[in-house]
């Protein structure tokens, strides 16, 4: 499941401005689940009733006591109709409590024993198998019917074992309209037609998987074959995007080569597949060698562009090794699924694109985890649903641990460590401890410690950093102190570090040290003064620093360093110094460096300067040839407020650019110049449609930043269903942040909030519960609250519990937030009228 990556939910979530802890109020340990029986296999039989959004079907499971005397067994199983219940083919008593169905096995069975018991059911789910449809809002959606087990939903239209530390062979024999295929996990035993118009398709599941990855997913596909000699792959998508298909999934051959030999084994499962659904929960979903993803995930041709979804497809197809192959036990565990699958997305990049684009990565994914709105160790079983700690510590956090794993042992151990992790726990359900016992064993290196204090433990390190040279002694001094706060946890980390110096263009001496203690001093001998020192090449601790250093040590850096991040680094330095030499250097990158991510970092640094010049470097800086640099320019540029100028060269590209996020970002920077004429720009180009409605979003947070009580209107427009659904959860959380600016409109805002949390879009739903805690009144907490009573999906229990929360604890009022953006504002925009002034006056000669 991706980052529940970046994709679907998070814009839906999004990052409240509280402060409460991820343990919420009721939050109880959750332990792993007793099991009684292994449970070996399962053969489930449904038909599908698609006008009545019901099956009916007959799960069949054989299973082995575990110890001996076993007696009564439990299986998982919510709102399903049991109408029979069997035990090696003869009658059953059973209890079903709408939630557990005991069955009696009829006299005590021992260790070694094979029982068969088979449930009779029918059901109408209302999660875990979703029915789509069109609609009155939606009237051109098809008719598909597809599931979404993790991380417990399977039990919704199934009776099972639902927990990850059970693995089972198991058989789908899924009858469904005559016109639909319908996929499932391993191999096709065969496709038939009935006489009822129907179609049977009957699906093999040889080799041991957990029951939350069984998979259903059926309609009507068109197929795209990428298959191998010795590997069938395919991809199944509405047969008008069969073009954007193929654009978007056309490197997975490639990508399962990579993870093979990254693994050092062959793809485990009989095939690999992935489908394209309407309306999917998440951005993808790993079953086991059958993919769900959502439509969100194709790219059409504009968008690629500067645009590809291959970080979804190589973290959901990283986890039929790490995930599927090897399983976590039980969820607090999930990051040895979650962190390793947003990992393998850096090393795809590294493989497809080279160590800069690896390095993004690694600083991107840094910086959505620094943005959580809370810390908390990355193994916890404190929640209320395991679905609550799929987050970016699950996700982005464990992957720079990983990448911080691998630049302490070295690419040779770290990657063999790898293979004898996956080698020695194939079909088993994982702990944490086995991955440091794999380290152990291949390298012979202890790393308890590091995962004691990354993973078993919050936060990070903040480190304040300086040097010092003395030419009597030609000794350089690096001080290192750790600044983060310690009461919540987080402790002061060991972290073994590279500190390199470099004089004129040889090569960085580096110098290995362990930092173990609050403050550090090093001392360096070296054969004379040196240009540029480093801490960190190659950024493999996970860290916030604050390294002082001199406008002409930034400028060398930010010209010379290889290291992106480093590079990252002296741009926001230099932007925060300001004045000529810094504006110039970072002209210079915009311009001219190598990497995108260095052009977009001196681009931002660009616009916290916010002088004249700096604003005449950007307006320069709109040629460069990459995209993606080109849109940090033009977000850049939008913190000019009211400068015609900038406002005359974002107009043509916000009405149409080579980009689609180009397009977004200019119409987003408009409303931030709050110029005349930027309402009516916006307006005019909101209802362009455009890749996954990118252009419509930077419309939308454009009239936010514009401030204008009209935007609220246009805004409210788009929250309406029937809308396009990519945005409406977006203007959901817009009519909030706007709202809030004009006192007046607050209460009416908060009631037409009230409306969205009833609405048909889950993602909407949260959008509404979060936009009620911005707008700060207490008094829609219980309306919140309920909401929250209401949800199955976990994500949306969360969020309503957690906004529900925020607005009784009053964590932060949309008045002081208010009145803290404006004071910011005022402030920055006298800060670059005064380096403005400054600038003019060193340049009189």
């Amino acid at each position: 499941m991706p980052n529940a990556h970046t994709w679907e939910t998070r814009e839906a979530c999004g990052h409240p401005d509280g402060t409460l802890p991820h343990a919420l109020a009721g939050d109880r340990p959750v332990w792993p689940r007793d099991r009684v029986a292994d449970f070996q296999h399962m053969t489930l039989e449904v038909t599908l009733d698609v006008p009545a959004k019901s099956l009916r079907g007959v799960a069949t499971h054989r299973l082995s006591p575990l110890n001996d005397g076993l007696r009564f067994v439990e299986l998982d199983g919510i709102e399903l109709a049991i109408e029979s219940v069997t035990v090696d083919g003869r009658a059953a008593k059973h209890q079903y409590d709408g939630a557990r169905i005991r069955v009696d096995l009829g006299q005590a069975r021992n260790r070694g024993d094979v029982v068969e018991v088979a449930i009779a059911y029918h059901c109408t789910p209302r999660i875990g198998l979703y029915f789509i449809a069109p609609d009155a809002g939606y009237p051109e959606k098809p008719l598909q019917v597809w599931s979404q087990g993790q991380d417990e939903d399977n039990r919704h239209w199934f009776p099972c074992f639902d927990f990850p530390s059970d693995k089972l062979t198991t058989e789908m024999i899924a009858t469904v309209p005559g016109s639909w295929f319908a996929l499932s996990n391993g191999r096709l035993v065969s496709d038939t037609a009935n006489a009822d118009g129907t179609r049977t398709f009957h699906w093999s599941q040889e080799r041991p998987h957990s029951t939350y990855l069984v998979t259903l997913a059926a309609g009507e596909f068109a197929r795209i074959d990428g298959s191998r000699e010795d590997l069938t792959i395919d991809y199944f998508v509405e047969a008008d995007a069969r073009a954007d298909g193929e654009r978007t999934f056309k490197n997975t051959p490639e990508m399962i080569a990579l993870f093979e030999r990254i693994s050092g084994v062959a793809f485990p499962w009989a095939k690999y597949s992935q489908v394209v659904v309407r309306d999917f929960v998440f951005g993808g979903m790993e079953n086991t060698s059958a993919t769900t993803m959502t439509q969100n995930i194709l790219v059409d041709e504009k968008a690629a562009k500067d645009f590809t979804s291959d970080d979804l497809v190589a973290h959901e197809l990283a986890h039929m090794w790490w995930g599927d192959l090897l399983t976590c036990r039980d969820w607090s565990h999930g990051w040895l699924n979650e962190s390793f699958a947003t990992y393998l997305e850096c090393l795809w990049d590294e493989q497809k694109h080279g160590i800069d684009e690896y390095r993004q990565g690694i600083i991107t994914h840094t910086n959505l985890y620094l943005g959580e709105r809370y810390r908390r160790p990355i193994v916890t079983n404190v929640f209320n649903a395991p679905v609550d700690i799929f987050d970016r510590h699950l996700y982005e956090k464990g992957s720079v641990v990983l990448h911080g794993l691998r630049g302490l042992l070295g690419d040779d151990g770290f990657f063999r460590a790898i293979q004898r992790y996956v080698r020695d726990n194939q079909e088993r359900s994982v702990i944490t401890h086995d991955l440091a016992v794999a380290v152990e064993a291949e390298t012979g290196r202890n790393i308890e410690w590091y995962f004691d204090q990354w993973v078993f433990k919050p936060g990070h390190p903040n480190f304040k950093v300086a040097w010092s040279w003395d030419e009597e002694t030609k000794l350089a001094t690096v001080t290192v102190k750790q600044t983060q706060k310690t009461d919540d946890g987080t402790p002061v980390f060991r972290a073994p570090v590279v500190i390199d110096f470099r004089t004129g263009r040889a090569r960085p001496v580096p110098f290995k040290v362990e930092i173990v203690d609050r403050e550090h001093s090093f001392v360096f001998p070296l054969p004379g003064k040196p240009d540029l020192c480093r801490f960190d090449p190659g950024n493999f601790v996970l860290k916030e620093i604050e390294f002082e250093k001199s406008i002409g040590e930034l400028r060398l850096q930010l010209r010379d360093d290889d290291d992106i991040a480093g590079r990252q680094q002296a741009a926001k330095a230099l932007g925060k110094k300001g004045g000529a030499e810094a504006i110039a250097a970072l002209e210079a990158a915009v311009l001219s460096d190598r990497y995108w991510g260095v052009q977009a970092a001196a681009a931002k640094a660009l616009g916290e300067i916010r002088t004249e010049a700096a604003r005449d470097a950007l307006l320069a800086g709109l040629k460069v040839r990459n995209l993606k640099a080109r849109r940090g320019v033009v977000a850049a540029l939008g913190e000019f407020r009211g400068d015609q100028a900038v406002f005359e060269a974002l107009m043509p590209l916000a009405r149409g650019a080579q980009s689609w996020f180009i397009e977004a970002e200019a119409n987003r920077s408009i409303g931030k110049l709050r110029a005349a004429g930027s309402f009516e720009a916006i307006v005019a180009n909101i209802d362009r449609r455009s890749f996954r409605e990118i252009v419509r979003q930077g419309c939308i947070d454009g009239l936010v930043e514009l401030r204008d009580v009209r935007g609220l209107e246009v805004i409210g427009r788009c929250a309406a269903y029937g809308e396009p659904w990519q945005a409406r959860a977006v203007a959901t959380g817009a009519l909030a942040r706007l709202a809030v600016f004009h006192e007046g409109q607050k209460k009416p805002t908060g009631d037409r909030l009230v409306e969205l949390l009833r609405d048909p879009d889950f993602r909407v739903r949260i959008a509404a519960s979060t936009a009620l805690k911005t707008l700060g009144d207490a008094s829609f907490a219980s309306e919140v609250a309920d909401m929250a009573s209401r949800e199955l999906d976990g994500r949306a229990v969360r969020m309503g519990r957690e906004n529900a929360a925020a607005l009784r604890k009053g964590a932060s009022t949309s008045d002081e937030v208010k009145s803290l953006r404006d004071e910011f504002e005022k402030l920055r925009d006298e800060n670059a009228r005064l380096r403005d002034r400054v600038e003019k006056l060193e340049a009189l000669p």
